[in-house]
C-alpha cells in the first residue's frame, strides 16, 4: 500500500513539475513584455504635446524606439499642427507636457497660467531665420517692405534684433501678423517681401523661391536667443511627478541612439512626421539639443541667454515693449522648477 501511495505521489509530482517547466519555457518568451505591461499599468498616462520643430521630432523616435516602454511609462505623443493650440492645451491641462519656445509661454505665465519649465530641450542654432526675396540682399534693404511674422513669437524677437542690427526699427517696415505656416506660404506665393519663420518652413520657403536668408539663430549674435523648453502643467506635476521623471529619462537615454545609430533614429522620426530621414538630418543641423550637463548650467544664475532666468527677463522686456504683455514680472523664479531635472540627473549620472 505504501509503495502504491508513493507511486501515485511521484506521478503527481512529475506531472506538476513537467507542467511548470512548460509554463516557464513559455514565460521566457513573454516575461519581459509582461513586466513592462505591469509597470505601465501602475502609472498615470502622460500626454506630451509637440509641434513641427526639428528638436521636438526627437520625441517621435523616443516613442517609436521603445524608450518610454523601457521606463514603464504610458505616453501619448500628440503632434499639434497649430502651435497655439498646443500652448492653450498646456495651460488648460489638456496635455501634461508641451515643448514651446521660452518666449511663447511667458504671456500665459504672466496671465496666471499654472505652468513650469523643467528642462531645456534645445537651442535654435540656425533653425529660425529671416528670409527675403532674391533681390533683397541685406537686412537694411527691408526698409518699406512687407514682412510676415507671428506677433509675440520667438521669430518676432529674432526679426527685431535683425532690424536693430541693420539700423532699422518696426517703424521702417510693415509687419503682417500671421502664423509661421501662413507666413511661409504667403512669402512663397509672392504676397510678402520677407518672412521670419522656423524650420521646416524656412527651408521650404528658400527651396521654393530661391530667396535670401538674411539672418538665422545660428549667427553668433543670436546665440541662445531661442530656447525650446519642456514645460509642464502645474496640476499635472503634482499628480504625475514620477511619470514625468520617466519621460525625461527616456529622452536622455535616447541620445545614445541619435548619436550612434542615427539611421534608425531618423527612420523612426520619418515614419511619424512629414520629413524624410535626410531632411531630418538637415533640419537638425540648425538645432542644438542640450545635454544634462548643459541643463545644469541653464538653471544656474548667469548673465547670458543660456541662463534661463536671465533669458526670461530679456524676453519679458521684449514682450512688454511690444505691447504683448501688460507688465513684466519682477522675477521668473516661479516659472522654473529645476527639482524634477535635478532628481533625474542624480538618478542617471
Amino acid at each position: 500500500m505504501k509503495k502504491k501511495l508513493l507511486s501515485i505521489v511521484m506521478t503527481v509530482v512529475l506531472t506538476v513539475s513537467m507542467s511548470a517547466c512548460g509554463k516557464n519555457s513559455a514565460d521566457t518568451n513573454t516575461g519581459s513584455a509582461a513586466t513592462e505591461a505591469a509597470k505601465t499599468e501602475n502609472t498615470e498616462k502622460i500626454v506630451l504635446g509637440i509641434n513641427d520643430w526639428p528638436g521636438s521630432y526627437w520625441w517621435l523616435a523616443v516613442d517609436d524606439l521603445g524608450y518610454f516602454k523601457e521606463q514603464g511609462v504610458d505616453v501619448e505623443v500628440k503632434l499639434f499642427s497649430n502651435y497655439s493650440d498646443g500652448l492653450n492645451a498646456l495651460i488648460s491641462g489638456s496635455v501634461d507636457m508641451f515643448v514651446p519656445a521660452l518666449a511663447d509661454i511667458i504671456p500665459g505665465y504672466v496671465n496666471g497660467g499654472n505652468i513650469k519649465v523643467v528642462m531645456v530641450q534645445d537651442f535654435s542654432a540656425g533653425a529660425d531665420g529671416v528670409i527675403a526675396k532674391s533681390d533683397i540682399k541685406d537686412a537694411k534693404d527691408l526698409k518699406g517692405k512687407n514682412i510676415g511674422i507671428e506677433f509675440g513669437g520667438s521669430d518676432h524677437l529674432l526679426l527685431l534684433k535683425c532690424l536693430e542690427n541693420a539700423g532699422l526699427t518696426t517703424d521702417d517696415v510693415n509687419l503682417v501678423n500671421m502664423s509661421t505656416g501662413d507666413a511661409a506660404n504667403a512669402f512663397i506665393s509672392g504676397s510678402l517681401d520677407a518672412a521670419a519663420v522656423w524650420e521646416p518652413s524656412l527651408s521650404m520657403a528658400q527651396k521654393e523661391t530661391g530667396g535670401n536668408i538674411l539672418a538665422t539663430s545660428g549667427d553668433k549674435e543670436y546665440e541662445g536667443l531661442i530656447p525650446a523648453v519642456l514645460a509642464v502643467n502645474g496640476d499635472s506635476l503634482k499628480t504625475k511627478r514620477n511619470e514625468m521623471k520617466s519621460v525625461m529619462k527616456a529622452w536622455y537615454n535616447a541620445r545614445d541612439a541619435y548619436e550612434n545609430n542615427f539611421d534608425e533614429f531618423a527612420k523612426a522620426v520619418s515614419s511619424h512626421a512629414e520629413v524624410t530621414p535626410d531632411e531630418f538630418q538637415t533640419l537638425m543641423d540648425g538645432c542644438d539639443v542640450r545635454t544634462m550637463e548643459e541643463n545644469v548650467e541653464a538653471f544656474k544664475d548667469g548673465d547670458s541667454y543660456v541662463n534661463l532666468e536671465n533669458c526670461a527677463e530679456m524676453l519679458g522686456g521684449f514682450l512688454k515693449d511690444n505691447g504683448l504683455i501688460s507688465e513684466a514680472p519682477d522675477n521668473y523664479s516661479d516659472l522654473f522648477d529645476s527639482s524634477l531635472f535635478e532628481e533625474v540627473y542624480e538618478e542617471l549620472k
